[in-house]
């Protein structure tokens, strides 16, 4: 189904609508506009936290900036890493971000059982009136990779695969996180749905921490399905968005 392009898409704006949503605002990072009070506040309150451009895609000019000792901070690119001063920070994440308007989200460890970055694409479509969920897979980062996309290394994986193989849960763990999961999306798109309401699907980027909480990352307004559900080795949930998508239009 094509999508409609004349939306302004803006991370920020939609968490804003989110955290102002009791139904969802536990799942939602604090997330603000990059402006230097911001950032100092929020560095100083986390130990790590990610820059993502406000109109991004694809993990394109995302960094993570994380706490080290004696005042050092460590600033990461996708694979690539630099290790900063606290008095150099600003000017620093200025150089890098100036040009773009950018949003400072505190950073959620969602990592498996040997450290690697993860975190799942969850697909929903609006089919007679009804939002459901067409499809969850995960995406596994590479090690050393602050990014699970696909177009910086990551790898599409099975839901069931994500559970059982990298995070070790048990079957009934499993159940009630996917219902979990479900439940969450659901009532997101529902409500972004109302900022966008021409749109009939959505895909919610979602992290899971070591506590087992669901964090919602961001809301895709333009949700491309090749570059996850079509990379998994079963194409089942890829030919059952499509089904939708059809039936969605």
């Amino acid at each position: 189904m094509a999508i409609e392009k004349h939306h302004v898409k803006s991370k920020l704006a939609v968490a804003y609508q989110l955290i102002h949503t009791p139904e969802v605002s536990g799942h939602i990072p604090e997330t603000e506009l990059l402006r230097e009070s911001a950032f100092h506040r929020m560095i100083k309150k986390y130990d790590a936290i990610y820059l993502k451009p406000d109109q991004g895609r694809k993990s394109r000019g995302v960094f993570r900036i994380e706490k080290l000792k004696n005042n050092e901070f460590q600033l990461r690119s996708g694979t690539s890493t630099t290790y900063v001063h606290s008095k150099d920070l600003w000017n620093k994440v200025k150089s890098k971000t100036e040009g773009s308007r950018y949003i400072i989200q505190r950073a959620i460890d969602s990592v498996t059982k040997d450290g690697r970055h993860f975190d799942l694409r969850c697909h929903s479509l609006r089919v007679n009136g009804k939002w459901k969920v067409g499809g969850i897979c995960g995406r596994l980062g590479e090690k050393g990779s602050i990014v699970t996309t696909s177009h910086y290394g990551g790898t599409p994986i099975l839901l069931d695969t994500l559970f059982t193989k990298h995070l070790k849960y048990t079957n009934k763990e499993k159940t009630e996180m996917k219902r979990r999961l479900e439940r969450c999306v659901v009532k997101s798109v529902r409500h972004v749905s109302r900022m966008y309401p021409s749109l009939k699907e959505f895909a919610v980027d979602i992290g899971i921490d070591r506590r087992k909480r669901i964090w919602i990352f961001e809301v895709n307004i333009e949700p491309l399905i090749r570059g996850n559900f079509k990379m998994l080795p079963d194409l089942t949930l890829y030919r059952k968005i499509k089904r939708l998508r059809k039936i969605a239009k």
